[in-house]
């Protein structure tokens, strides 16, 4: 396996975790408020903030392995 490959599937590795971990704080906040539709539409924006974070977290995390480990 290349090193570009290796990267790749550990950004998506680690963006899956984050964002995984991320859903089960936005299910555990709104699990307590009232149903309505601004809480789904806060839900929503929720997620995709979560899957952009992640998706920054994991490259991040992928270059601070890179740096520590050697490329």
């Amino acid at each position: 396996m290349s090193k570009k490959a290796l990267t790749i599937a550990l950004k998506i590795f680690f963006a899956v975790v984050y964002f995984l971990v991320f859903l089960f704080l936005i299910q555990w906040v709104f699990h307590f408020l009232p149903w309505n539709v601004y809480t789904d539409l806060l839900t929503v924006a929720c997620w995709v903030i979560a899957l952009i974070a992640s998706v920054g977290l994991a490259h991040y995390t992928v270059e601070k392995i890179k740096d520590t480990f050697g490329s």
